[in-house]
């Protein structure tokens, strides 16, 4: 993933309320919880950081997220 790429994901997504799709099965867990987007890695993952019980940082990709308005 070239630097351009990432830069326009780290536009689109840092600091953005999201949820998961809950149609992948290893994310289903995670289905009810609101997260943040704290970065997007080299690789081009997202590191979400969920709201709730679970507050670990999880590496997710953008294609798996559904931006969430603002409260």
């Amino acid at each position: 993933m070239s630097a351009k790429d990432l830069e326009k994901l780290r536009r689109l997504y840092v600091g953005k309320r999201v949820r998961v799709d809950a149609r992948r099965p290893e994310l289903v867990r995670l289905a009810d919880l609101p997260g943040r987007v704290v970065t997007i890695n080299g690789n081009g993952q997202a590191l979400v950081q969920f709201e709730g019980a679970d507050q670990g940082w999880h590496d997710i990709a953008p294609e798996f997220l559904k931006l969430e308005p603002s409260p």
